[in-house]
């Protein structure tokens, strides 16, 4: 199993000595958010190490180097392409801010991986092992593949700017181990901060325009970029059939960033957030693999009127062709 591990940064990767003894079976990609290189590169505890700032995504993609944003956690879909060009089988991201809070972390993403999900029924209790309780009917019980792995987190919470400043930091105590499937039909806020996927679905991988272009020109949204991509893989997981699981591996979230700060970046994109999953929901996809999907979806989703979203579905586009 060829796994890789891609992190985008702006801060040193001194972190990642917690997690020596987790890691040592991936493949490293560093997404460093600057024009060249000011971050010390590790030397060992990968398998290999790649590291790439925003001149490589210029010599890679020349005049369409613009689908990546700068100053913005999105620039990762750029370590997600070269993954998937050096062959990785899994991809796994985590946040700089994230810290090792379970044993085996890689194992239990791939465990997830390789579970199936259940149809129709909703399972009480989320044991690892999917050990269902009295009445769960055994023919639903592994019906489909399980395609992402959404893992969550203890310590700092993953809440929104303003509900932070209102109630203010919930810290979140150790959990037990634990699986559960996002139900069919519904949409999760997803957190790129621990999360892995299968090569197959890399192709729905696209954090959209967040933050500023490569002059510099804000796009105007931020810190969406990981939600809105989750409610696009969704929505074409549940057509295709496929399932997301949720809940273990746990990570130890020492949140880096400012709520003050955040709730400015935030303020546009959150009234946008509140019907731009029902304009996905509404979208009527046909095709039967994930890229023909995201393509259908960048040509058929009823995205509001504005050159954002015209470069949003362009960008969407040339993405999709990465994977033809």
């Amino acid at each position: 199993m060829n796994v890789c591990l891609v992190i985008p940064t702006i801060r040193s990767l001194s972190f990642l000595k917690e997690w020596r003894n987790e890691l040592i079976k991936c493949h490293l990609v560093i997404v460093e958010d600057h024009a060249r290189k000011e971050i010390l590169t590790p030397t060992k505890g990968f398998l290999s190490i790649q590291h790439y700032t925003w001149n490589d995504i210029q010599s890679d993609f020349g005049k369409n180097e613009w689908i990546f944003p700068r100053q913005n956690a999105g620039i990762r879909s750029y370590g997600f392409w070269k993954a998937y060009q050096a062959g990785a089988d899994v991809i796994i991201t985590l946040d700089d801010d994230c810290y090792p809070a379970e044993p085996d972390f890689v194992q239990k993403h791939l465990n997830n991986l390789q579970s199936r999900a259940p149809d129709a029924w909703f399972p009480t209790f989320p044991h690892p092992l999917y050990t269902f309780t009295r009445g769960f009917p055994y023919g639903v019980r592994n019906k489909h593949t399980v395609m992402v792995s959404h893992g969550l987190w203890s310590n700092k919470m993953d809440m929104d700017a303003k509900t932070q400043l209102a109630i203010g930091d919930v810290n979140i105590p150790a959990y037990p181990p634990l699986r559960q499937c996002v139900p069919f039909g519904y949409y999760f806020p997803m957190s790129s901060m621990n999360l892995a996927f299968t090569r197959e679905v890399t192709p729905l991988m696209y954090f959209p325009l967040m933050g500023k272009d490569p002059d510099g020109r804000p796009w105007g949204f931020d810190r969406y970029d990981d939600i809105w991509a989750g409610v696009f893989a969704k929505k074409i997981l549940d057509h295709l059939g496929l399932a997301v699981a949720n809940g273990s591996p746990f990570v130890e979230h020492k949140k880096a960033s400012d709520p003050v700060t955040n709730l400015v970046k935030e303020k546009r994109g959150m009234k946008v957030n509140e019907t731009l999953w029902r304009i996905i929901e509404d979208t009527v996809l046909t095709s039967k693999s994930t890229t023909a999907c995201y393509r259908e979806l960048a040509e058929k989703a009823g995205f509001p009127a504005g050159s954002y979203y015209t470069k949003l579905q362009s960008a969407m586009r040339i993405w999709g062709e990465l994977f033809d």
